[in-house]
């Protein structure tokens, strides 16, 4: 009894946490990644940065469609140095831009948020099923052990 209760409370517990990473999946998909989106595009565009869009295959093959051209190579190389972009460099705003770029930056850590809370779910999601599986599935296996391998031990 006490093995099928395991089993049991296992896959109520796994699917729990499960519902609450879909909860927080959608959540991101609806409101963060929009805040994402339109908020790093407005916030860019009120910084005075060109539009640009970049296109990769799985990391590989970087090119950029939209925009001015760029070395990618050189940028890895800048990353990898340490180098940052500075976000707060507000030289090229103008006065009239700077209400936009309070809103639109605003709006962009709420999707930055959104998206840390759904990574933060996520990895805990991950841990809690994997060891409630590896927890019930070792009581399993020992009572398994306990009374059928050695039954006449005590």
């Amino acid at each position: 009894a006490g093995t099928i209760f395991a089993l049991a409370t296992t896959f109520i517990l796994v699917g729990s946490t499960k519902l609450i990473q879909i909860i927080a999946f959608y959540g991101d998909l609806v409101v963060g990644g929009p805040c994402r989106l339109f908020g790093g595009f407005f916030f860019d565009r009120a910084r005075g940065e060109p539009v640009t869009l970049d296109v990769s295959f799985f990391g590989f093959f970087k090119t950029r469609l939209v925009g001015p051209p760029v070395d990618f190579k050189e940028e890895e190389l800048k990353k990898a140095l340490g180098e940052k972009e500075n976000v707060l460099d507000f030289d090229n705003v103008k006065p009239t831009d700077v209400p936009l770029l309070a809103v639109s930056g605003g709006v962009k850590v709420v999707g930055e948020a959104s998206k840390l809370f759904r990574e933060l779910i996520e990895g805990l999601d991950l841990f809690v099923g994997r060891y409630l599986v590896l927890i019930a599935s070792g009581y399993i296996i020992l009572k398994f052990i306990h009374f059928k391998v050695f039954p006449d031990f005590p």
